[in-house]
């Protein structure tokens, strides 16, 4: 089964590099789509790791002030449209049968030892209906019938067949992601952050999502934080738990 990577990066480049040096330990010769988040020049890494670069133009992730707090997620919908634009060319340049979400703490401890049929993502599980206004989640089993689950966890060291993830990006139009805004609290749409928006097309369109990051199955632990320097904070990319 063959895999590639995809690399959301931004500022803080000392842990890009460890991560991209531990990924080159256990998988020498995959393909690594290492995305720059509109922050600085990552080109040099790219060359040296044997990545494919992209720069974004725009900070998709580059968050919202929220309850008088600045949060990680998309800014708004042009954001999440972008990095379903981007992670498409990820997919495409890999050409592999699955393809792994890497961050700054998603750190791989060796190989893996079973791939899901459809996705896998962390073993903890949050649930969209608390995404809700009515914490209720009614509304979206009755729109989507075929729907097999109703929480998210495909953030950081996820694993997602490529077909599945095409298929669903070209199948569902903006329109469609964003029908249920009017249930949701505020600012907490079903798209407003990539783990979420990437769970919420999978589960929409009848597909399974497994226990895997976090597990020997996968052999990757997320969030890893031994790269992070302290010095940095949420405007560096860096977000802390």
């Amino acid at each position: 089964m063959s895999i590639g990577f995809y690399y959301n990066c931004f500022k803080n480049k000392f842990a890009t590099e460890q991560i991209l040096i531990q990924t080159r330990k256990i998988y020498p010769e995959n393909p690594i789509f290492l995305m720059s988040d509109n922050g600085d020049d990552f080109s040099d890494l790219a060359n040296k790791y044997n990545c494919k670069y992209y720069y974004s133009e725009i900070n998709i992730l580059g968050g919202r002030i929220i309850n008088n707090k600045k949060v990680h997620c998309f800014t708004n919908v042009t954001c999440a449209k972008e990095f379903l634009k981007i992670i498409s060319l990820a997919i495409n340049y890999c050409n592999t049968e699955y393809i792994i979400l890497l961050e700054d703490d998603v750190f791989i401890h060796n190989k893996f030892s079973y791939l899901p049929i459809h996705s896998g993502g962390n073993i903890n599980q949050n649930y969209f209906k608390h995404l809700t206004i009515n914490k209720d989640d009614i509304p979206l089993f009755k729109k989507y019938p075929n729907m097999k689950y109703n929480y998210w966890n495909l953030g950081g060291g996820s694993i997602i067949k490529c077909e599945i993830l095409k298929d669903c990006i070209k199948n569902t139009s903006i329109q469609e992601i964003t029908f249920f805004d009017n249930i949701c609290i505020s600012n907490h749409e079903f798209w407003h952050t990539n783990d979420i928006l990437l769970s919420y097309l999978l589960m929409i369109n009848g597909f399974t999502t497994e226990a895997w990051t976090n597990t020997n199955k996968s052999n990757i632990s997320h969030p890893d934080k031994r790269f992070y320097k302290n010095t940095l904070n949420i405007e560096d990319g860096v977000y802390r738990k």
